[in-house]
C-alpha cells in the first residue's frame, strides 16, 4: 500500500507515506495495547492468571495442531487504495498496528496481548504493542524502500516464529502458576 499512498504537498514522496504509514501504526498499536493492559488491570490478579493460564493452553494447543493462527483472514481494505493520498497509508498502518484486523501470520503474535493483560500496565501494554508495530510495518516500509520482495518470505519465517511461540507460551506456564 505504500506505494500508492502518495501524500499531498510532498510531491507525491513515499518517504513521508512510509512515515505516516509507520506512525498510525504505532498509535493503533498503542491504543491496542493500552487497552489489553487496562483490561488486565480490571481484573483481580488470581483471576487474570487464571484467564491467561487458559488462554495460553488453548494458543499451545492451537499452535501444535493448526498451522495457520486464528486469525481475520483478510488483507487491509482495498478501497483505501482508492484514495491515493495520505489516508491510504494512514488506514492501512492503523488497521496494522492493530494487530488482530488483519492476517496475522504467526502464532507468536498471541504472547502480545498475552504480556499486555498479565502486566496490568497500560503504559507497558502500549510499548510492547509499538514494538510490534515497528517490527510488522517498519519492517515492511523499509523494504519496500529498498524495493525488495522476500519470495516466500512468510512461510519461510513461520518455520522460525511458530516454534518460538510454542516456546514462549509454554514459558509463561510457570509465570502464570506462581500467580494463581
Amino acid at each position: 500500500m505504500i506505494t500508492r499512498a502518495r501524500v499531498s504537498g510532498c510531491f507525491g514522496s513515499s518517504v513521508v507515506a512510509g512515515a505516516v504509514l509507520v506512525l498510525s501504526a504505532m498509535t493503533g498499536a498503542a491504543l491496542s495495547g493500552a487497552f489489553a493492559g487496562l483490561l488486565g488491570a480490571a481484573v483481580e490478579p488470581s483471576l487474570r492468571a487464571l484467564l491467561a493460564l487458559a488462554a495460553v493452553t488453548v494458543s499451545v494447543a492451537g499452535a501444535a495442531f493448526k498451522a495457520v493462527p486464528w486469525q481475520l483472514d483478510r488483507e487491509t481494505d482495498t478501497r483505501w487504495l482508492g484514495y491515493n493520498d495520505w489516508r491510504t497509508a494512514a488506514y492501512n498502518g492503523f488497521a496494522l498496528g492493530l494487530g488482530f484486523t488483519t492476517r496475522i501470520g504467526f502464532w507468536l503474535w498471541y504472547v502480545l496481548p498475552l504480556a499486555a493483560f498479565v502486566t496490568a500496565d497500560p503504559l507497558l501494554g502500549a510499548a510492547g504493542y509499538v514494538v510490534f508495530a515497528l517490527t510488522r510495518v517498519g519492517l515492511s516500509a523499509l523494504l519496500t524502500s529498498m524495493d525488495v520482495y522476500v519470495s516466500g518470505g512468510i512461510a519461510r519465517a513461520r518455520m522460525i516464529t511458530d516454534p518460538l511461540a510454542v516456546a514462549a507460551l509454554c514459558a509463561l506456564y510457570p509465570v502464570l502458576t506462581s500467580l494463581l
